[in-house]
C-alpha cells in the first residue's frame, strides 16, 4: 500500500486550519484525508478506523481536547500504535514535552510550513507498524524531526543482545551540553569517539539498561527519567523518551530524547526551591512526594485521584544475602519503573527505605500496568529471589486529608495483603478505616495500661502425649481493660511490633512470669517450666542475655525455669542475627522453642543452622487434615526430622481425638490445644495445677 491509499485524520476544530493542512497532504483530490471538528468525533472515527495511517491532533478543542484524545488513544490496544502529530502553536508551548511523554510522535507549528510538514508525515507513514523492522535512514529522519520539534537532547544507544551492554552510537549537541560540555567541544568529542554512558551513574547504569531493554523488547515508545552526573558531579535529572529502531547489524537501537524545560515542572520533578531528590534513585523525597502530591491535588480538585503506596516484602533479606549494593540497585530499578508508571500523568517519590508512593488522577491509573511492571522488575533481576511487591491503593475521597495520612491508609490496605503471594494489591475501603480508629484507641492507652497492670498473665498447660500429663505451660498475654473487657492479643501484638512497644511488654512478661513461679516456690508448690514469648525485636538487642539473667536473679531462678519461644518470622528477617543471639542464649543456659514451625518460608534453614530445643508444630498443620493427606504426611516428616536432630515436638492447636491419635501414632511428643485446657488466668491455672499431677 503507498502513502496516497493510507488514511489520514485532521483533528482542529478550526476549519480553516484543516483546510490548509488538506492542501499540504495533497489537496481535495485526495480522498484518503478525512476530518474531524473535536475529539469526541475523532475517537468515533479511529473506533471505526484503527487502521488509519497518521493523525494530525490540535491541542485546543472543545468536547475532548487533543491531551484526552491521545491518552485514550495510548490505552486502547487497537489505536496506540498510530502516529499522531501535534499542532501546537509554538515550541515554547510546555504542554508539548508532555504531549511526547504521552505518546505524541512530532510537532507542527503554526503558521505551517508545507515542506517540513509533508516530509515528517511521509516519514512516519513509511514507518512500518509494532515488531516491524525500521530502517537506518528512518532513524536519522526521526532524530532530524524531532530536533526540529523541540530543544532536545538525544542519544541513539546500540543494545548488545547477548551481554545486555549499551554502546553510543550518536548524540546531539544539545545532549553534549546537558552532560556539562560547552558547544565548542561537541565536533571534537564525536571524532574522538567519546561515549557520553560514562555520564550515567554507576548506581543508575542497570535502571537505563533495563528500560532501553524493555523498549527494545515491546518496541514500542516509552516514557522514562534519564540521570546524568555532569563533569561538576552535579547530578541531572531528565524526563526522557525512548523510541526503537533495528540496527545496521541487527542489533536493538534506541534513540533517548531528553529536553530541559521538564525539569522545573509538576510531572516528576520538584517545582518549588530547597526541594530535594533522593539521592538514590533520583526520584522525590518523602518530603518533595508530600509538597508535589499536595500541588497535583490542589490544580486536579474536579478530578477523581488516587494515592498508591507500595514495598518490597522482606527487603531486608536482599540485603542480608546479597548485599547493600544489589538492594540498593534494586531500588534504583523499583525507582524508575515508578517514574516511567507516573511520568505525565502524576507524582512520585520514596517515602521510606523500599516504601514508594505515587499520585494521580483515577482515569490514568492503570493497576495492570503497575503490576505487569514490577513483575517485570523481578523477573528481570538475574537472582535467585522473587521480588514481592504488595500495593495499597487509597482513592481519595477528601483531597484535603494530610497526604501523610493518605499515604498511611494505603499502606494499611497493602498490610492486609503482606504474605498472600497470589494477590499483589489491596484498596483501601471504610471498614479499614475503623480498624484504624481502635487501633489508635489501643495505641492510645497501651502506656497506661502497663502502669495499671493491666496487661494480664494467663497460662496454657503443655502435656506429655505419653503420660497426658502437663510438664510446662505457655505464658500468654491478655489485656484486661477496664471499658472493653479482656482484649485478645491478635488485636494489638503486631501493633506493638510496628511501634517497638513489644520491647516493654516483653520484659513485663518475663517479669509477671518469673515472679509467679517465685510466688509458688515460697509457698512451697510444685511448679513446672513456663515458656514466654520473645519478640523479633528482642531477639536482636544486645543486652537480651543479661535482661533474662538479671530478672532471673532478682527471684532467684534459674533458666531451666524460664523457656523463650522465638518465631520463624525472626530468622527470615535476620538470621546471621538470630544464630548468633541463639547461641548466645543456649550458652547461658535457656532452652530455646521456634513457635509457629512451618508458617514460613525458611523452615529447613533454621533447623539446619540453629540449636534449638523445641519444635512447636503450627496448628494450620491440623487443620482440616486427613490421615492420607499431604498435611498429614509432611508433619510426619517434620516431626521424624525433628526427632533425627534430638529435638521435642510440641503440636499446637489439638482440639479433636482424632488429632490427638494421630499425633500419637505420628511419635509426638506433647501437645498443647483446646483439647486438654484453654490458657486460663492465674487463679485457674493454680487450681488447675494443684489437683493436676504433674511430671
Amino acid at each position: 500500500m503507498d502513502n496516497t491509499e493510507k488514511k489520514l485524520l485532521i483533528v482542529d476544530d478550526d476549519e480553516t486550519s484543516r483546510s490548509l493542512l488538506r492542501q499540504v497532504m495533497g489537496g481535495d483530490e485526495q480522498q484518503h484525508i478525512y476530518e474531524a471538528a473535536d475529539g469526541v468525533e475523532a475517537l468515533a472515527f479511529l473506533q471505526r478506523n484503527p487502521d488509519t495511517a497518521l493523525v494530525f491532533l490540535d491541542f485546543l478543542m472543545p468536547r475532548m481536547d487533543g491531551m484526552e484524545l491521545l491518552i485514550r488513544m495510548r490505552l486502547s490496544p487497537k489505536l496506540r500504535e498510530i502516529p499522531v502529530i501535534m499542532l501546537s502553536a509554538s515550541p515554547e508551548d510546555d504542554v508539548n514535552y508532555r504531549a511526547l511523554a504521552l505518546g505524541a510522535t512530532s510537532f507542527a507549528y503554526k503558521p505551517y510550513r508545507t515542506p517540513l510538514i509533508r516530509q515528517m508525515a511521509e516519514d512516519l507513514l513509511a514507518l512500518p507498524r509494532k515488531g516491524a523492522d525500521i530502517t537506518p535512514g528512518s532513524l536519522d529522519a526521526f532524530i532530524f524531526s524531532r530536533s526540529q520539534a523541540l530543544d532536545s537532547g538525544i542519544i541513539v544507544l546500540e543494545a548488545e543482545e547477548d551481554a545486555g551492554e549499551l554502546k553510543t552510537l550518536y548524540f546531539t549537541p544539545t545532549y553534549a551540553m546537558l552532560c556539562g560540555y560547552a558547544t565548542r567541544e561537541y565536533r571534537s568529542m564525536v571524532e574522538a569517539g567519546t561515549d557520553l554512558l560514562t555520564t550515567i551513574p554507576t548506581n543508575h547504569y542497570d535502571s537505563l539498561r533495563m528500560s532501553v531493554g524493555m523498549i527494545a523488547e515491546e518496541k514500542t515508545p516509552m516514557a522514562f527519567y534519564l540521570h546524568v552526573q555532569r563533569q561538576n558531579r552535579q547530578i541531572l535529572t531528565l524526563s526522557c523518551l525512548g523510541q526503537y529502531f533495528m540496527g545496521e547489524r541487527g542489533n536493538p537501537v534506541v534513540c533517548l530524547i531528553a529536553d530541559t524545560q521538564d525539569l522545573e515542572s509538576e510531572y516528576g520533578e520538584p517545582a518549588m526551591p530547597g526541594e530535594k531528590l533522593d539521592r538514590l534513585t533520583g526520584i522525590a523525597t518523602r518530603e518533595t512526594f508530600f509538597h508535589a502530591a499536595r500541588r497535583f491535588l490542589d490544580e486536579h480538585v474536579r478530578d477523581k485521584c488516587v494515592l498508591v503506596a507500595f514495598d518490597i516484602d522482606r527487603f531486608k533479606v536482599i540485603n542480608d544475602v546479597y548485599g547493600t549494593q544489589v538492594g540498593d540497585s534494586i531500588l534504583v530499578q523499583l525507582g524508575a519503573a515508578t517514574a516511567r508508571e507516573v511520568i505525565g500523568k502524576g507524582v512520585c517519590g520514596r517515602i521510606s527505605g523500599d516504601s514508594f508512593a505515587f499520585c494521580m488522577c483515577e482515569e490514568d491509573f492503570d493497576l495492570d500496568s503497575l503490576l505487569q511492571s514490577q513483575q517485570f522488575l523481578s523477573d528481570n533481576l538475574g537472582l535467585a529471589y522473587n521480588l514481592v511487591i504488595h500495593n495499597g491503593i487509597y482513592p481519595i475521597t477528601d483531597p484535603k486529608v494530610e497526604i501523610a495520612t493518605m499515604c498511611d491508609r494505603a499502606k494499611l490496605a497493602s498490610s492486609t495483603v503482606k504474605g498472600n503471594f497470589s494477590k499483589r494489591y489491596a484498596y483501601y475501603d471504610e471498614p479499614m478505616r475503623e480498624t484504624i480508629i481502635a487501633e489508635q484507641e489501643i495505641l492510645n492507652d497501651m502506656q497506661r495500661a502497663l502502669k495499671t497492670g493491666a496487661f494480664v498473665l494467663y497460662l496454657q498447660p503443655i502435656y506429655s502425649l505419653n503420660f497426658e500429663k502437663p510438664i510446662s505451660a505457655e505464658a500468654l498475654v491478655r489485656w484486661n481493660h477496664p471499658e472493653k473487657g479482656i482484649i485478645e492479643p491478635g488485636r494489638f501484638i503486631s501493633l506493638f511490633e510496628h511501634n517497638r512497644f513489644i520491647t516493654n511488654l516483653d520484659h513485663y512478661m518475663w517479669e509477671l512470669t518469673c515472679r509467679y513461679l517465685a510466688d509458688r516456690r515460697e509457698r512451697g508448690l510444685a511448679s513446672i517450666p513456663i515458656s514466654v514469648n520473645v519478640s523479633r525485636i528482642n531477639m536482636f538487642q544486645p543486652d537480651l542475655v543479661n535482661d533474662l539473667l538479671d530478672i532471673l536473679a532478682r527471684y532467684d531462678l534459674t533458666p531451666a525455669m524460664l523457656r523463650l519461644e522465638i518465631t520463624e518470622t525472626a530468622y527470615m528477617d535476620a538470621p546471621a542475627q538470630l544464630i548468633e543471639a541463639s547461641k548466645k542464649l543456649r550458652s547461658a543456659g535457656f532452652k530455646l522453642m521456634v513457635d509457629d514451625f512451618g508458617s514460613g518460608y525458611s523452615s529447613l534453614h533454621m533447623l539446619k543452622d540453629i540449636p534449638l530445643d523445641v519444635l512447636k508444630l503450627d496448628m494450620r498443620f491440623l487443620s482440616g487434615m486427613e490421615p492420607s493427606s499431604r498435611a498429614a504426611t509432611v508433619l510426619l516428616g517434620v516431626i521424624r526430622i525433628a526427632q533425627s536432630l534430638g529435638m521435642v515436638t510440641v503440636a499446637e492447636g489439638v482440639e479433636t481425638q482424632f488429632q490427638l491419635e494421630f499425633l500419637r501414632s505420628a511419635g509426638c511428643d506433647n501437645i498443647q490445644g483446646f483439647y486438654y485446657a484453654k490458657p486460663m488466668p492465674v487463679d485457674e491455672f493454680e487450681y488447675f495445677l494443684d489437683t493436676s499431677s504433674v511430671i
